[in-house]
């Protein structure tokens, strides 16, 4: 299992939105776990399974 930080950049006024929506959203082999809003050049930071590393990038 591998675990990834994605740095995410938001439309303005979107990042309540999408901190819900990303939050346990499954992706094709890979579940996001957690996601938080940060300041600075990020809006957001999502942690990531995955059980390898191919699979981290789909």
């Amino acid at each position: 299992m591998i675990e990834a930080f994605v740095f995410i950049e938001a439309e303005p006024g979107r990042i309540e939105e999408l901190v819900q929506e990303l939050a346990g959203m499954q992706l094709a082999a890979s579940v996001i776990r957690e996601v938080y809003a940060v300041t600075g050049r990020w809006d957001l930071i999502a942690r990531i399974e995955s059980p390898d590393l191919p699979s981290l990038g789909d």
